[in-house]
């Protein structure tokens, strides 16, 4: 047992000294990725987590139009996500000349309402609408979208903080932001990368980056 938790603590070290690294000169030409991570700590912490509803923090409104409404009892993972996304986006103009039928279709792409986006939800919508791109997990900096896969087929919508690794550099965790339960709504979480039937599965994690509108 002492020697699994001599492994874990290594590997947060790790996980830390990789986030405060990208927090710092490599963030500062990555405005958008700043700006998402800024915005994501302005959300008080908790605030419930409701699984129904929208699942956003705030009202979205596109022009004179409320694309979705506050979640009154709480937020979940797609809900704060697409809000990060729609409010930092929105202020770079990019959803300037877009219909609030548009709209309506990113969003429950974003949710993974459609057949299309079910998989990869945030990177399709990323990818399909030219707002960024697709990052590898080699890639992967603080402030990406990612949605996520467990080996159970359960998944999640978040931002991405940081990788954990092992002493020979292999994935072995996630660090991410997002709304969920164990955490009572917004909060930050380290899930394992394995194997096991609660892990993640490396290969259904999809990442994605929101690029400055040119």
């Amino acid at each position: 047992m002492r020697e699994k938790t001599n492994h874990f603590v290594k590997a947060t070290i790790v996980l830390v000294h990789i986030y405060s690294i990208l927090s710092g000169p490599v963030l500062c030409s990555q405005d958008i990725n700043k700006e998402l991570l800024e915005l994501s700590i302005s959300y008080p912490k908790q605030g419930g987590y409701f699984w129904s509803s929208t699942g956003c923090p705030e009202a979205l409104v596109h022009g004179s139009d409320t694309l979705l409404r506050k979640s009154e009892f709480g937020t979940y993972c797609s809900g704060y996500t697409f809000t990060l996304f729609f409010r930092v986006l929105k202020s770079h103009g990019f959803f300037d000349t877009l219909s609030l039928t548009a709209m309506r279709s990113i969003q429950q792409n974003w949710f993974g309402n459609t057949s299309d986006s079910r998989e990869k939800q945030c990177q399709y919508v990323i990818e399909k609408w030219n707002f960024g791109k697709k990052v590898s997990i080699e890639e992967a900096r603080p402030g990406d979208f990612v949605q996520f896969w467990r080996n159970n087929n359960t998944g999640h919508s978040a931002l991405f903080l940081g990788w954990q690794f092992d002493e020979q550099g292999k994935v072995i965790g996630m660090q991410y932001r997002s709304s969920q339960k164990k955490t009572n709504g917004i909060g930050d979480m380290v899930e394992s990368v394995g194997a096991g039937i609660r892990s993640l599965n490396l290969m259904r994690i999809y990442l994605c980056r929101a690029r400055p509108k040119e």
